[in-house]
């Protein structure tokens, strides 16, 4: 759990040094190498967390249990949390993809860039949103 915390942190930070220097700097070929490198990234370290997890549980972990389990409190906000995750998860590799498979090689601004424009800004919004809730629960649930 500590580690996804600090790995959520380090995304989120690449993820907005890659969106600068993109929309500012105009580096469209090392934010389309940052993004894939953050995605394999992210996805072998969630990988990892849920192999934890299952074969570890998180329950028995958290701290302010009540007779053994966690709170209402703590199981609402990873509901809250699952949901901006799943999003982001759903929606972060379909913006890559169709940005690997539309905006060239390397990556140049056309026809693609409109859709890219719209959808890509939300996958990001929800990767930060199932970061910040990852750290409510977090704090919720071991830190509370």
């Amino acid at each position: 759990m500590d580690t996804m915390v600090l790995v959520m942190a380090v995304v989120l930070a690449v993820l907005a040094w890659s969106v600068y220097q993109v929309r500012v700097k105009r580096k469209f070929g090392l934010h389309k190498r940052t993004q894939v490198a953050l995605a394999v990234g992210l996805l072998i370290s969630v990988g990892l967390f849920e192999v934890d997890v299952r074969f570890n549980g998180w329950e028995e972990r958290a701290s302010g249990v009540a007779g053994g389990r966690p709170s209402g409190l703590v199981w609402t906000a990873l509901g809250i949390q699952l949901v901006f995750a799943v999003f982001a998860v759903v929606l972060w590799p379909v913006v890559i993809v169709r940005a690997a498979r539309e905006l060239g090689s390397p990556p140049l601004p056309g026809a693609h860039s409109v859709w890219h424009r719209r959808w890509a800004p939300l996958a990001a919004i929800g990767m930060a949103l199932a970061g910040a809730t990852s750290w409510v629960f977090y704090w919720l649930a071991f830190a509370a």
